[in-house]
């Protein structure tokens, strides 16, 4: 009788669903999260190990292939970590984090234009998206696109007004783009939130210099070099 009973049960817990694929994905996300921990604790091997395990359990795993990604980004293999971030917008092409983090392995790779494009999709998908906003702000800074570097920078610091190194960096491209005087506006708020931007001392000295105000530029180059020698003995 009671193997009977015992038979009945384990069929009806199949018949409901309770099947080797609930299984797998529980143990998917037992990896998953060891993955995290372990990603975390700064070991990323053992962390690229545990997304890997769980995306064999859960292929269609979306947060798995991004996490992965970054690990590999980060550990220098940028190329593995774009197949990881188009993998996912393979499964979810409105995917935001995954073009942004795509966009930043492009960057890494030199591919600046193919950043941008990432960066644009993901700003589609996430309007208010301030790390796709900065992004996509430096790196039109670095092709020389000031104007649209400015426009980017500026709405990360509607966002986040106290955004340091967006300050810094709009005012920089403000410097670029023949405005010095709006330069040193920026880079002045910036130094108020965070005293220790070297580059920023450094980009006011220049804005001072082509205001003609030279005393101010010597003060902000010296300030620059204490900085720099004190962030080397550290």
């Amino acid at each position: 009788m009671k193997v009977s009973i015992l038979l009945f049960a384990i069929t009806l817990l199949f018949s409901l669903g309770f099947d080797t694929n609930v299984s797998a994905q529980f143990n998917a996300d037992q990896y998953f999260n060891r993955a995290v921990d372990r990603q975390k604790d700064g070991d990323p091997d053992g962390a690229i190990e545990d997304y890997t395990k769980a995306l064999e359990l859960a292929p269609e795993d979306t947060d798995s292939y991004i996490n992965r990604g970054i690990v590999l980004r980060n550990k220098g293999q940028v190329d593995a970590a774009i197949r990881d971030f188009t993998s996912a917008l393979r499964i979810d092409p409105k995917l935001a984090s995954a073009y942004l983090n795509r966009g930043v392995a492009y960057k890494v790779k030199g591919m600046v234009e193919a950043a941008i494009t990432d960066y644009s999709r993901a700003i589609d998908l996430a309007p208010e998206n301030v790390s796709a906003h900065y992004n996509r702000g430096t790196a039109r800074r670095d092709i020389k696109d000031f104007v649209g570097a400015i426009a980017d920078l500026t709405r990360v610091i509607e966002i986040n007004p106290r955004h340091a190194r967006a300050l810094m960096n709009r005012g920089r491209s403000k410097l670029s783009n023949k405005d010095p005087e709006g330069a040193v506006a920026d880079l002045s708020a910036a130094l108020a939130i965070d005293a220790k931007l070297v580059d920023a001392y450094l980009a006011r000295a220049l804005s001072y210099r082509a205001l003609s105000k030279l005393k101010l530029a010597d003060e902000d180059e010296q300030a620059a070099r204490k900085l720099t020698l004190q962030q080397k003995s550290n």
